[in-house]
């Protein structure tokens, strides 16, 4: 593998990496990236809301929990 990501292979293992774990190499591949590139940075961190949001409503919607607590700003 290349030392350099597209934004296109970056986001395909920031999908991937909410499925499984990566390996080391393709973790810090991507981590490179996302120090430099910004939309990158922002489609993960809404990859993350997403999940988040929807393991929360999940979980909500189970009756597992009563109140789902409002998510910090910046998570």
């Amino acid at each position: 593998m290349r030392l350099k990501l597209t934004c296109k292979e970056t986001a395909r293992l920031v999908l991937e990496g909410e499925d499984r774990v990566l390996p080391l190499g393709e973790r810090a591949l991507v981590r490179i990236h996302l120090g430099y590139c910004k939309g990158c940075t922002r489609f993960s961190k809404q990859v993350h809301l997403m999940r988040s949001a929807m393991h929360d409503w999940r979980r909500y919607a189970d009756g597992s929990e009563e109140h789902v607590p409002p998510h910090p700003p910046g998570r």
